[in-house]
């Protein structure tokens, strides 16, 4: 580290400099960690330039603090050669496993100024943008690598994803056309992907305006999937339907269930079974939905992968098993995948056919760790988990009453579920798909919600 009391550094560094030093002495690593996003952060400050050299130095040690030497290593080869781009996305690409996406976007900008027009470097820099839910900045960068767009595939692919996500239509079906016949099977399937998403598009905007207010539409048109309810909370005030924190209640679990039915009842799908995925969450889940829906009850683990029925997931994110996930991932006829609660900012990979809501952090009614209101003590608390039987929990389920704050919009839902009917199969949703995979579930939409970190 340089103690070079001479180098003039920018005041505002020299400030988040000296905190930075100050907690990594007191061994207060994670905010240590914090003041150093303060500056790489994308796009980084104004003077990043300026000060990379020391911020190299300072980002090393706090990873080989914090996490360990192999990573300390990974900065040290930037540190040593600031000009590596292949150092550049090596650590880029680290961050990103760990979702840090935000420097990792810094580190490939840099790295894309060095070497531009390098496919590997801008795809990634470009996925880690989407992460941001910051399309227009992956458009603008991919428009400018003019020679890459003549020659990628892939990258005229991700031009034309963001342009959806960005309201440009029109391009994205010009740039469908120069890729829809490609020798590459992936792109190909990437190709009907976006042609999917324009056919929902044209089916929805007879019903709907879809602009970026609709959470709902636009979670049709991106995903495949039918969104249940809208949180009310913040609706005007930059959520628009998402949750950020939420401890979810029984009201919500049965809400989303007599959602989930008048759904199917319009899309005139009958279910001869409810299937529970094996975690203790889904179970209580579905032994409310089987009582109410007045269907039998079955357990993933004891059934064929192709029974037919409602599959019940508590959340996706919370399914440990590789094999379930990979049992799940595809469409089977007769089977309908209904994830109550979907985190729109980590998402799982791939997107269930209905969810009920969508959350940044969410806790089960029986899960512990959410918070709820004590009669006694009349004091918010932190709730512990619920160890009663998980009949008696489903109970609570049926037994509880809508809140009042939920919006009232289920003609709205119910219109939606109607004009699905008028996409052709190549583009139809979830619900009714027969085969083939699930589509990836996307982080943003045209519709910007506020995030908390």
């Amino acid at each position: 580290m340089s103690k070079d009391n001479k180098i003039n550094f920018p005041e505002e560094y020299k400030q988040i400099r000296e905190t930075f030093l100050k907690n990594l002495k007191q061994e207060n690593l994670q905010k240590a960690y914090s003041n150093i996003r303060e500056i790489l952060d994308y796009p980084g400050y104004f003077y990043l330039e300026a000060v990379w050299d020391d911020v190299i130095e300072l980002f090393e040690r706090i990873t080989r603090e914090l996490i360990s030497d192999d990573w300390g290593d990974l900065v040290k080869k930037i540190r040593e050669n600031p000009n590596d781009v292949d150092a550049l996305y090596d650590l880029a690409y680290n961050l990103y496993e760990e979702s840090a996406h935000s420097i990792a976007a810094t580190f490939l900008s840099r790295a894309n100024k060095i070497k531009p027009q390098d496919e590997k470097i801008v795809s990634e820099l470009v996925v880690n943008l989407e992460f941001m839910m910051l399309n227009q900045d992956a458009c603008t960068i991919l428009s400018e690598a003019e020679e890459l767009l003549e020659t990628s595939e892939f990258c005229r692919y991700l031009l034309g994803f963001n342009r959806i996500i960005t309201g440009n239509i029109d391009e994205t079906e010009k740039l469908i056309l120069t890729i829809q016949d490609s020798q590459d099977k992936d792109i190909q399937f990437m190709a009907k992907s976006l042609k999917g998403m324009i056919n929902k598009i044209s089916a929805l905007k007879k019903s709907r305006l879809l602009d970026n207010t609709d959470l709902r539409g636009w979670h049709m048109v991106l995903n495949g999937s039918i969104l249940l309810h809208l949180s009310p909370y913040g609706i005007d005030d930059g959520m628009y339907g998402r949750y950020a924190y939420i401890s979810d209640s029984y009201s919500l679990c049965r809400h989303g269930i007599d959602r989930l039915k008048s759904v199917l009842d319009a899309a005139r799908i009958d279910v001869p079974y409810i299937i529970s995925l094996p975690d203790r969450s889904s179970q209580i889940l579905a032994m409310a939905t089987s009582q109410i829906f007045r269907k039998p009850l079955k357990i993933w683990d004891e059934v064929d992968i192709n029974t037919e029925g409602l599959i019940v997931a508590y959340d996706l994110n919370e399914i440990y098993s590789e094999e379930i996930i990979l049992d799940i991932a595809d469409h089977r006829i007769g089977q309908i995948l209904w994830a109550h609660g979907s985190c729109w900012t980590y998402p799982f990979p791939f997107a269930p056919d209905i969810t009920t809501y969508l959350y940044q952090q969410n806790n089960s009614p029986w899960g512990g760790s959410g918070m709820g209101y004590n009669i006694k003590s009349k004091r918010i608390e932190i709730l512990e988990i619920d160890k009663s039987e998980d009949e008696d929990l489903s109970q609570q389920i049926i037994r509880a009453e809508r809140d009042q704050d939920y919006i009232d919009d289920l003609d709205d839902l119910l219109a939606m579920v109607k004009s699905l009917n008028l996409i052709n199969d190549e583009s139809k949703p979830g619900i009714f798909r027969t085969n083939g995979r699930r589509m990836h579930q996307r982080v943003g939409s045209p519709v910007l919600s506020n995030r908390f970190m």
